[in-house]
C-alpha cells in the first residue's frame, strides 16, 4: 500500500537497509526534516568510507513495529569528516505492508473477566494493553492459566463494548516491572460475537484512518 511520504515512520536511531548501485548496506538514522531529506550514517566497506555521489538512486527498506517500509529516492550528498553522513532526499511517497495477519494497536482500556473453577465463580479485572481482529493483550493482577476458560468485559470508548465474550489463552508471562499489574496475558476470540465483532471492526477503522493521518 501506497501512503504520501508525511508519515514516513521513522525514529533517531533506528536501523534501514540501503541498496546502492547492487551494494547492500545497514545503517542508522540520524535525522531528517519533513519533505526535505533523511540524514543516515555513510556506508562502510570495510574501513573506508562508501562515497556516494549526488543523483545517486537507492532503495531503503526497514520494519517498525511489524510494518515492512521501503521507498526509492535520491542521494543528495555525502558528508565525510570526524563523522560522515549520507543526505537522500526525503521520499514524495513509501510502500507499506503489514507484517502481522492482524494490525494491533494500543489500548489502555479497563477490563473485567471471570471463570469458573471447582464450580466457583473466580473474578479479576486488568487492563487491555493491544488489541487486534484476532484477540488482546491485557495485563492483571490474579493469575491465571491457560486451562481457565476466561469471559471478558470492556467498553471501548465510541466504538461499543464486549460483553460476556469467551476467549482462549494463548501465552501468559510476568511482567517484572509492574508491582500492580505483574502479568501478562494474550488471548484470541473464541465464538466471537456478532456484537464483539462489530465493536472491533469500528476501533480498527477509527485507529487505522488516525494512524495514516499520522495520529497516535
Amino acid at each position: 500500500m501506497a501512503f504520501k511520504a508525511v508519515e514516513l515512520p521513522l525514529t533517531l536511531g533506528q536501523k534501514v537497509t540501503i541498496t546502492v548501485r547492487g551494494e547492500v548496506f545497514t545503517v542508522l538514522v540520524r535525522g531528517w526534516r519533513q519533505g526535505q531529506y533523511v540524514l543516515l550514517d555513510l556506508p562502510r566497506v570495510g574501513v573506508e568510507d562508501f562515497k556516494i555521489p549526488p543523483q545517486i538512486g537507492i532503495q531503503v527498506h526497514f520494519t517498525k513495529a511489524g510494518l515492512f517500509v521501503s521507498f526509492k529516492t535520491t542521494s543528495i550528498l555525502s558528508f565525510v569528516q570526524a563523522i560522515s553522513f549520507l543526505v537522500i532526499e526525503y521520499p514524495r511517497s513509501f510502500d507499506s505492508h503489514n507484517l502481522r495477519k492482524h494490525e494491533r494497536f494500543k489500548t489502555n482500556f479497563s477490563l473485567r473477566y471471570h471463570y469458573e473453577e471447582n464450580s466457583q465463580i473466580i473474578e479479576g479485572s486488568g487492563i487491555v494493553r493491544d488489541i487486534s481482529a484476532s484477540g488482546i493483550l491485557f495485563s492483571h493482577t490474579k493469575e491465571v492459566f491457560k486451562e481457565n476458560k476466561l469471559c471478558l468485559n470492556f467498553d471501548i470508548p465510541s466504538c461499543g463494548s464486549i460483553q460476556n465474550q469467551m476467549v482462549d489463552i494463548r501465552n501468559i508471562r510476568k511482567n517484572p516491572k509492574s508491582e500492580t499489574s505483574p502479568f501478562v496475558t494474550g488471548i484470541k476470540w473464541r465464538d466471537i460475537s456478532p456484537e464483539t465483532e462489530e465493536s472491533i471492526k469500528k476501533l480498527v477503522q477509527t485507529r487505522s484512518v488516525d494512524r495514516r493521518n499520522g495520529m497516535r
